[in-house]
Order: C-alpha cells, then sequence, then structure tokens
C-alpha cells in the first residue's frame, strides 16, 4: 500500500531526480512549483519503485497527478489505495498522453479545460524577436531602452527582497482584483519570493531610476525554461516587454523552448500570450475514474 507524506522543502532533490526532464513540458510537474503550490497547502506525495505519486487528499477524494516513474503498477497502487481507503479517485494536469494511458486503464470522466493550456514557445525566438512577427514586441523593447536608459537588469539574490517586496505593494496596488485566481497568485508569489533560493528558482529584476519596475521567476527542467511569475508595474510601459526579452536572454541561453504556462481564462493574458507566437499549446485534461 503506497504510503504518503506531506511535501516540505526537503524534498527538493528526490523531486529533481524523479520528474526527471518532464518531457511532457506540464507546468505542474516542475519541482519549483511543486515546491510553491504544495508546501503549505496539504498535498502528499510518496516515492516506491523509483515512482513519484503526488495528490490533494481530502476527507472523501484524492485527486493525482499522472505518476512518474518505472513502475507498471502505478495506476493499480493508486486505484488499490483509493479503493482501501474509500476515496473517490481524481487526475488533474493529464497531458495528451497520459490521458489516453489513464483511459486505456480505467473508465473515466476526461475533461479538456483550454484556459489550462501552456504556452509553450522557441526560446531562440523570444531571446531573439527577429522577424516581420516580432515586430511590435521588438518596438516595446527599443522605446523601453530609450525612454529609460538608465535601466539594469540584475540576477536575484536575497539581498533584493526588500526592495521586491515594495515594487509588489505597487503591483498589486495597480491592480487591484478581488477574483479568486488572482489572489491565490499573489500567495504564492510571495511564498515562493520567501524561499526561493532554497527552491532553487531562476530570477530577473529589472531596475530603473533605482527601482525595481518588473521581476521574472523560473527554472530549467529539461529542456525548458519555464516562466512561473512574471510581474511588471503598466505604470512603467515596455517593462513587460523588456523583463521578457531580458529573462529569456539570461536564463534560455542553453533551452530549446520557453513556457510561459496558462492564461487561466483571462482574455488580455490570452492575448497578450498569443502575440508572442507560441509554436504549441501544451494542453492538459481532467479525469474523474468510475469505479
Amino acid at each position: 500500500m503506497l504510503n504518503f507524506k506531506k511535501i516540505t522543502l526537503q524534498d527538493k532533490d528526490v523531486l529533481k531526480k524523479l520528474l526527471g526532464d518532464n518531457a511532457d513540458r506540464i507546468c505542474e510537474n516542475t519541482p519549483g512549483l511543486i515546491l510553491t503550490w504544495d508546501v503549505e497547502d496539504g498535498r502528499y506525495m510518496a516515492v516506491e519503485n523509483d515512482t513519484l505519486y503526488i495528490t490533494t487528499l481530502s476527507e472523501n477524494k484524492a485527486d493525482f497527478n499522472f505518476p512518474v516513474g518505472a513502475d507498471s503498477d502505478a495506476l493499480d497502487k493508486i486505484a488499490e489505495y483509493c479503493k482501501a481507503n474509500d476515496l473517490a479517485l481524481s487526475f488533474s494536469y493529464l497531458s495528451e498522453n497520459q490521458k489516453n494511458l489513464l483511459e486505456r486503464k480505467f473508465a473515466c470522466n476526461v475533461k479538456y479545460d483550454r484556459d489550462w493550456s501552456d504556452y509553450i514557445y522557441l526560446a531562440d525566438d523570444l531571446k531573439t524577436l527577429s522577424g516581420k512577427k516580432y515586430h511590435g514586441q521588438k518596438n516595446h523593447v527599443n522605446r523601453f531602452i530609450k525612454d529609460y536608459p538608465d535601466h539594469v537588469f540584475l540576477p536575484f539574490e536575497a539581498g533584493l527582497v526588500p526592495e521586491i517586496l515594495r515594487f509588489s505593494e505597487k503591483f498589486y496596488e495597480e491592480k487591484q482584483s478581488e477574483n479568486k485566481l488572482f489572489l491565490e497568485d499573489k500567495k504564492l508569489f510571495f511564498r515562493m519570493l520567501d524561499e526561493a533560493e532554497k527552491i532553487g528558482q531562476l530570477g530577473g529584476v529589472l531596475k530603473s531610476d533605482d527601482e525595481v519596475v518588473a521581476v521574472s521567476f523560473g527554472e530549467i527542467v529539461g529542456d525548458t525554461l519555464y516562466v512561473h511569475y512574471e510581474k511588471a508595474l503598466r505604470s512603467c510601459p515596455g517593462s513587460y516587454a523588456m523583463i521578457n526579452y531580458l529573462f529569456a536572454n539570461r536564463y534560455a541561453k542553453n533551452a530549446t523552448y520557453i513556457n510561459r504556462e496558462e492564461d487561466c481564462g483571462d482574455e488580455g493574458l490570452r492575448e497578450a500570450k498569443l502575440a508572442l507566437h507560441p509554436v504549441l499549446l501544451a494542453d492538459k485534461y481532467f479525469a474523474e475514474v468510475i469505479f
């Protein structure tokens, strides 16, 4: 029987080893997001036969990520665990390949949600902004360079946290919202910032006139740079385009792809992500297993 424990920061090395290169490029299967989301949110993990199991456990339900590892009996072990504990079983953030494997194993109701599809770009496209399709983005970058000639881009270090916190107050004041996902993002961003170095996040800080105007955080997994957080002041025109460009050039030097994650159904965010011309969308599926 699978034996679950709460996820902690001490599990970072185990997660990195077992998650591997994340061939499906689903952002929820990266160590950085798992450690940010799960340490305080009651998610659990188990490791058996070099296979990783991650789940959210409630009183009458278990919601799993697809197991990662070589154990051919992994899905059977999940079903056994749920039946023994009288838990309904569901899976979240499934790639298409994982969804197909699940459907061959169990009867289940599967839902596709476009709002959760990750936007994946060629790293070279976002590092160079070459060609007609990036003309607008390149103009934003050039305008920022002209308007803010004193700007500097700094790699994240713990000493910058007080400045980032002051920036964050301005950012969230500019973008006030009671939207549930917005409030959740705010909570997670501050949690990540507290533990960024322990989690292993790569960070970039854009400053002008000695004030932070944009920040970005992410990680490299396999051939992909995952951008987990990107925030900029709208009162500083071009700061989004500039942090995007500089972060890619700093940290995607050896990456093939950049995953800028989902839009969560926000139309403005969707328009902005599409304007950067993704080469593919990493679609995600959600399934309820029928026992």
